[in-house]
């Protein structure tokens, strides 16, 4: 068994890792990089053993690592885009601290959406007509619209950037919009039936993949994060993972990942970037029976696929916006919120999180009547 040393910040993101590594009796370590703890993730039950730093930024991380390298043979993981290619820089250096993602080689080009679609493409993934585009550049004449609009690379961009653009014009006035991202990769938008994210470990043995969630509604619709699903085998989505692992072990990655497909009516699977972290979701896994996590930090703790259910996931607070918006009643909500065994926002063995949540908002509310420090929509 391996300790892990995870750099995170105050997201779902982190907590997932946190609460599956905790359930699988794994000793970690996190540094929480965050101005301020939104998520409440210092308030998980796994986090009550001095194995909590909490940073402002991520070159804080650097001192910390290297006290904490004193102990050969921890893993190195990440939670965030801006993390995983600040580990990436350093791999050389934290190579010979720790079991880094890359083992001491890099990612490099392939945190870029581009260099990703060509890597899927050549180990048999099925891809999209995509482009990139500079700021400022003439649009290309070609373009086979409707397409959507993404940051090229992701830790340089936001969900801002995304836009579905049925013309030329729609598409130019997208791009006169705001942003900081000076790169998009501009794609063919397919028409879904609907998302799979997948999401998988590399150890450095073998590539597994754990399920995937079927996403019945997002939020902001069509674009947005997942707001309800059904995590399921792999094997009802008719996704190549022999192609997936061909793309991670070329990539040299090790480590929790996931991969976004897009699922038409055909039955084709149309593959749209690789997440190099750990994710937010990955927890579905992890409440379906299989424990990716404790996995790669355990090789003895073997995978009984007997024991793998179906399950329903909820980030209810968003989910609700449907209601809200009148998309489906609050009968058909209450059905799904009935039947979901994995809360995103919330998880009943390891509740501090939530509680702290509560407790903060109806601190802020006995303190200014109206206002609130923390959307509701956005943790809880």
């Amino acid at each position: 068994m391996k300790k892990v040393v995870i750099i995170g910040d105050s997201t779902h993101n982190t907590l997932s890792a946190v609460r599956s590594f905790g359930e699988g009796g794994i000793d970690q370590t996190l540094l929480l990089v965050c101005h301020e703890d939104n998520c409440f993730v210092r308030y998980s039950k796994y986090l009550k053993h001095g194995n909590l730093y909490v940073l402002n930024e991520l070159d804080a991380c650097l001192p910390v690592l290297e006290q904490l390298a004193s102990e050969v043979g921890q893993l190195l993981m990440t939670t965030f885009d801006a993390a995983a290619e600040w580990v990436d820089q350093r791999e050389q250096l934290l190579s010979q601290w720790f079991l880094t993602p890359c083992r001491g080689k890099q990612i490099g080009r392939l945190f870029n959406k581009e260099a990703q679609c060509e890597l899927a493409k050549s180990c048999g993934l099925t891809v999209p007509y995509s482009v990139v585009y500079h700021r400022g550049d003439a649009l290309p004449a070609d373009l086979p619209y409707p397409v959507i609009t993404k940051p090229l690379v992701s830790s340089e961009g936001e969900k801002s950037d995304i836009h579905i653009c049925q013309t030329a014009g729609e598409l130019l006035e997208a791009l006169a919009l705001e942003s900081r991202s000076e790169y998009l990769i501009i794609q063919e938008f397919i028409q879904k039936e609907f998302e799979i994210d997948a999401v998988g470990v590399s150890t450095d043995e073998v590539v597994v993949m754990g399920g995937a969630i079927h996403k019945y509604r997002h939020w902001p619709r069509l674009v947005g994060a997942g707001a309800f699903g059904l995590f399921d085998c792999m094997e009802r989505f008719n996704v190549d993972t022999e192609a997936v692992s061909r793309f991670i072990r070329k990539a040299g990655y090790h480590g929790p990942f996931s991969v976004e497909f897009l699922h038409t009516k055909e039955g084709k699977n149309y593959f749209m970037e690789v997440n190099f972290r750990n994710e937010g979701l990955a927890y579905a896994s992890t409440c379906a029976g299989v424990n990716l996590h404790a996995l790669y930090a355990d090789s003895t703790k073997r995978i009984n696929w007997d024991k793998f259910r179906p399950t329903y996931m909820m980030n209810y607070s968003i989910d609700l916006l449907y209601v809200k918006e009148g998309d489906i009643t609050l009968g058909h909500w209450l059905k799904d919120f009935l039947k979901t065994r994995c809360f995103i926002n919330v998880c009943l063995t390891d509740l501090g999180p939530t509680l702290a949540y509560y407790k903060h908002k109806i601190s802020k509310k006995n303190e200014s009547i109206g206002m609130y420090s923390v959307p509701a929509d956005r943790w809880y």
